[in-house]
């Protein structure tokens, strides 16, 4: 057993010894009583649920029930402090005397608040939680009032342009795809730019995990999850991430919380339904095609009865009707409750969607069971299980001729009635054969959880949680045999089936202790203290059959010919951390934090990796001096700064010397097993280090009707992991893998958050957030620059875009002249977004949602266009390029040159790019919810104690100057950077409609 191993079993055993020991300690018999009453809006007085009720400095409390109702039973006896917190309200806190065996009634009503500092914040916090004690800027997300107003069906929907600095892209239309996620910006040039995910204090898997590719798209492991079991979303965009969750956190966090049960209350249930219908928002692009005379004489073509020269269009899509509405249902059931010191939240919802095209559907299956048991003051238990099954049928799409985009925009109408193209790309490759190709993926996932909180002593608190993230994967891609020669390749027509099962576990365990001492009168100092162990196993076996007798005969082992394949790998990581805050007066906050890791992914002689944190947090408005004149306008004023190290462990082996297996010959006739020298490896391959500043402010304006966030950061990723390259001589097959380099990212980030009318009968709430973001790469150390048409250069973002630039046009000789030299056009990903939405509510029952979205200042690489017109030449632009109504003679020049450079040089149109990266700014109107609760007497006509219904609408309409369908959508869909629109279906327009029953 190696050291690094001995150090992880150590980290494992001390934690678990910390949780035995303190757990166990004397019960001690308490005379009690109960606590009980309502929280309610103290404008409207409707009841507002789900609002956390705590007994301070007890592990006791329950969750406000639909009425606003709450109960808290078996409350030590005394003088008590009971505080409410819920997202969007001031915090409330009132002070009671509880008597022995008596039930004291304690009624809050909360004040809505545009910026709430007493709010609770749990991502990357150790020590003190209350967000005015934060000094990184940390986003917070309402999902469950959110699912309630927005049309969203997976957490990439929930997440998708709510928050400033967070960029989510849908990769495609294609239903049940990944999404890209970014948190100011990319971190890294190697290694994965996805924020971790976080459920109930448990890493998630969120990769993307499509076990055989379909041309571009592929499914996420995030979508596995139902958005209706989340109570609420943070979002850990800069260096707080770096106490918790150390050298894996330099691309952000999202940490989730599911929903939990309520102590105290009765059994409530809730029964939804929900159709949806999507559309296609475009129809693909027509084949153009000039007719020859011995077209015209043929019946079956379509230049029948035309002239030579005349020009024809067919859209094969269209005109098979290949376009489908894609019908989605979703029936879901909930029930909450709690009895004297338990609470729990049980569920079940079963999804299932159809996609645009045929062959495409993504069904999702989930449970949930969440259980909550405090059997004293001192002690809360938490338990948890999630269960899902999701199967997700993806259709061959994007850089494939096996997908019905491929087969219908690159196919010919010159072909109608000639050959078997029929219009399409390939010989007898049409509807029936495209749709009879199968690629199915099923995932069957577990997310137990066990968490103890225990408060030994007021000053003391701890939290011991152990979790795991268990996925049963299997995937199978199928092409039938079939005598007509669909595939093009005599082993594709045969009959193939490939067959894919990957097992991945993932555990964690994680400690997290809290000291709270006065210091002196006005000083108060937490110091948190804990570690975590995280462990990781993936086992991928495969085989294919080639050569099958009948389609029915779909095993491996009924093929003529079968090869197999298995991939394994551990990784183990931990750490230790600690932080102090120190708070003067309630209101000015320091913090000084750091965490010491050891991974299984660092090099050999690599020991640890150290990650401090400093910051600061002043609540200016709360002081003496604040001037009284500008009390009018700043509610509350804080200040904060922050500085911060986070990383991002190197790939599993990527520090390990490797070698290949390679046969060769003993003799003529005799055959041995050999190595091949793979990759030299690198025992001192570290992390990369994330090192971020964060400078910002909080403002609460007019009495708290407006929030207004403000944050500058200047983030730099520091020993970037990048491929040095060896001389052949050595023999290696790979370049080793080194840290050296760095990338910067910098940007400023606005949320206004406002209550423009706050009347009893009709309520207008506004969001606005905008962010910007500069990405540079500023060192690659001795490693020259690399990359073709998206290079990573000093100087510039990482793998901007690069081409020939055409400089003017050379009219009378008919041609555009360009530049010497490759010169840098645009950024792969938005310099600036943003996002407006908007709530009316009329009546306290009748509310309109809606959101519109934007990006600006990226590129996006049309290679749809460029492949049409210049590889296969049947786009509209190249077949009428003659006509100056379709494209000017600029334009013409622009794209299909000749071309010749400044100096005089001839260059061919695949060096000249110019007209294919386009600026893909735009626009999107995209969302739009009606709803209405019925009165109480319409939803007992049911039975319920109530009902509501909505009405809403996704992706409604679409604003760009980009020549493409959409360009929002990525053909790479799991490229760390690259980004080009290639035969990428558009997002469809999706139309929902929704009864929630509450029993």
């Amino acid at each position: 057993m190696n050291s690094r191993t001995d150090w992880f079993s150590g980290l494992t055993c001390l934690l678990a010894l910390a949780g035995m020991v303190i757990f166990t300690s004397p019960v001690e018999a308490q005379e009690t009583g109960t606590i009980q009453g309502t929280v309610t809006d103290v404008r409207t007085g409707a009841p507002v649920a789900s609002a956390q009720v705590v007994i301070v400095g007890t592990q006791r409390g329950t969750l406000s029930a639909s009425d606003g109702s709450f109960r808290i039973p078996n409350v030590t006896a005394g003088e008590i402090q009971v505080r409410v917190t819920f997202l969007g309200y001031a915090t409330s806190t009132q002070s009671v005397n509880l008597g022995v065996g008596e039930t004291a009634t304690v009624n809050f009503q909360l004040s809505p608040s545009a910026l709430a500092l007493d709010e609770l914040i749990v991502t990357g916090t150790a020590g003190r939680q209350e967000r005015r004690a934060q000094a990184a800027s940390i986003s917070s997300l309402d999902a469950a009032s959110l699912v309630e107003v927005a049309p969203v069906t997976t957490v990439g929907n929930l997440l998708q342009a709510r928050t400033a600095g967070v960029n989510i892209t849908t990769s495609s239309g294609t239903a049940g795809s990944t999404q890209r996620i970014r948190l100011r910006g990319a971190a890294s040039v190697n290694l994965s730019n996805e924020p971790l995910v976080i459920i109930d204090g448990v890493l998630m898997d969120s990769r993307t995990n499509q076990l055989f590719g379909v041309g571009g798209q592929a499914a996420s492991r995030l979508n596995d999850l139902n958005p209706n079991d989340i109570e609420s979303i943070e979002i850990v965009k800069g260096p707080a991430a770096s106490t918790l969750y150390g050298s894996d956190a330099s691309a952000g966090v999202i940490q989730i919380r599911t929903k939990r049960g309520r102590a105290g209350t009765p059994f409530t249930q809730t029964v939804s339904y929900e159709f949806g219908a999507s559309e296609t928002v475009w129809d693909g692009d027509a084949n153009f095609g000039v007719c020859d005379a011995g077209r015209t004489q043929n019946p079956d073509s379509p230049c029948f009865g035309l002239q030579a020269g005349d020009i024809v269009s067919d859209n094969p899509l269209t005109r098979l009707g290949v376009w489908q509405t894609g019908i989605a249902h979703n029936v879901g059931w909930s029930g909450r409750g709690g009895g004297e010191n338990f609470g729990y939240f049980l569920s079940f919802s079963a999804s299932e969607e159809e996609g645009i095209f045929p062959g495409n559907e993504f069904n999702r299956y989930s449970g949930r069971m969440n259980f909550d048991f405090t059997p004293r003051d001192d002690l809360r238990l938490d338990a948890s299980v999630g269960l899902s099954r999701t199967d997700n049928l993806m259709p061959q799409n994007d850089n494939n001729i096996y997908g019905f985009l491929g087969g219908a925009m690159l196919g010919s109408p010159l072909s109608i009635g000639v050959d078997t193209r029929e219009g399409w790309f390939g010989a007898n490759r049409q509807v029936e054969a495209i749709s009879a190709i199968e690629n199915s993926n099923m995932a069957i996932r577990v997310n137990p959880v066990i968490t103890a909180n225990y408060t030994p002593f007021t000053w003391l608190t701890n939290r011991f949680s152990l979790g795991g993230d268990i996925t049963r994967s299997e995937a199978t891609d199928f092409f039938p045999k079939n005598d007509i020669g669909w595939y093009g390749t005599a082993t594709l027509n045969s009959g193939q089936i490939s067959h894919r099962r990957q097992n991945r576990d993932q555990i964690t365990l994680d400690y997290l202790g809290s000291v709270r001492q006065p210091v002196g009168e006005n000083w108060i100092a937490d110091l948190a203290f804990g570690g975590q162990a995280v462990a990781t196993r993936s086992d991928l076996a495969g085989a294919v059959g080639q050569g099958l007798t009948v389609n029915t005969a779909r095993s491996i082992n009924a093929a003529a010919q079968t090869t197999g394949e298995q991939q394994y790998f551990e990784e183990r990581y931990g750490g230790l951390l600690s932080q102090l805050d120190l708070a003067w007066q309630d209101r000015l906050y320091f913090q000084l934090g750091a965490r010491l890791d050891r991974s299984s992914a660092f090099g050999r002689d690599v020991d640890t990796f150290f990650n401090p944190k400093v910051g600061v947090s002043y609540v200016v408005s709360e002081s003496d001096f604040f001037p009284v004149g500008l009390e009018g306008i700043f509610s509350t004023l804080r200040l904060r700064t922050v500085w911060g190290s986070t990383g991002r462990s190197p790939s599993t082996g990527a520090s390990l010397t490797t070698f290949d297996s390679a046969p060769f010959a003993v003799t003529p006739t005799q055959v041995a097993s050999g190595v091949l020298p793979l990759n030299p490896g690198n025992p001192d391959l570290k992390a990369e280090r994330g090192v971020e500043w964060e400078l910002g402010f909080d403002a609460g304006l007019f009495n708290e009707r407006i929030g207004l966030e403000v944050t500058y950061y200047d983030k730099r990723s520091e020993d970037l992991i990048l491929e040095r390259p060896l001389a052949p001589s050595l023999g290696f097959v790979d370049d080793p893998f080194v840290n050296i380099g760095e990338l910067k990212n910098s940007g400023w980030e606005v949320g206004l958050n406002s209550r423009i009318v706050d009347l009893p009968n009709f309520a207008w709430d506004a969001r606005l957030n905008f962010s910007t973001n500069t990405n540079e790469v500023t060192d690659l150390g001795d490693v020259a620059p690399f990359g073709a048409e998206q290079r990573v250069i000093p100087g510039f973002p990482a793998f901007g875009r690069w081409t020939h630039v055409v400089r003017e046009f050379d009219m009378a000789n008919n041609r555009a002249i360009v530049s010497d030299t490759v010169e840098f056009i645009g950024n792969p990903n938005p310099g600036n977004e943003g996002n407006f939405s908007s709530t009316f509510t009329l009546f306290q029952n009748f509310r309109v949602y809606a959101q519109v979205d934007w990006m600006r200042d990226y590129t996006l690489y049309n290679n749809t266009d460029q492949f049409r017109e210049r590889q296969f030449g049947t786009g509209e632009r190249w077949v009428r390029r003659a006509d100056t109504d379709v494209i000017s003679e600029e334009e013409r020049l622009r794209r299909f040159g000749p071309f010749i450079t400044e100096d005089g040089r001839s260059l061919s149109a695949s060096a000249v790019n110019d007209a294919y990266y386009e600026d893909a700014s735009h626009v999107r109107f995209r969302e739009l919810t009606v709803s209405y609760t019925l009165p109480l007497e319409l939803a007992q006509a049911f039975r319920a104690r109530g009902a509501t219904i909505s009405l809403g609408a996704r992706n409604l309409q679409l604003w760009t100057d980009y020549n493409g369908p959409d360009p929002e959508v990525n053909g790479l869909a799991t490229a760390n950077f690259s980004r080009w629109d290639f035969l990428t279906l558009p997002q469809p327009r999706r139309f929902i409609g929704r009864v929630n029953l509450t029993f």
